[in-house]
């Protein structure tokens, strides 16, 4: 008799990894689509986002993790650079 693994097998991983290939692919050609300065740098964030969010819930294995302090720790780095963001960006508009 054969036993039956119970692992779901790499399917998903390519998946991932396809999506990661063709976000990598839309964020090297978004300087290309007839935006200005500040949505390209926003476009290019929101991928880079995208892909860190893809990259931590499957490759790290956080999709299945419940427990709240480790998303505390994912999701306090994001918090801190938004209150940089928040304190510098009035700094970067009197100034330029």
């Amino acid at each position: 008799m054969s036993e039956h693994s119970t692992r779901p097998g790499y399917a998903p991983y390519v998946i991932i990894w396809a999506w990661l290939i063709a976000l990598l692919a839309g964020g090297t050609f978004v300087s290309t689509l007839p935006v200005g300065k500040t949505g390209v740098v926003l476009l290019i964030l929101g991928i880079a986002l995208i892909k860190t969010l893809l990259v931590g819930m499957f490759y790290m294995h956080l999709k299945s993790e419940r427990s709240v302090p480790l998303w505390g720790v994912v999701l306090f780095p994001f918090l801190l650079v938004g209150a940089v963001v928040l304190l510098i960006a009035p700094a970067i508009f009197l100034f330029a």
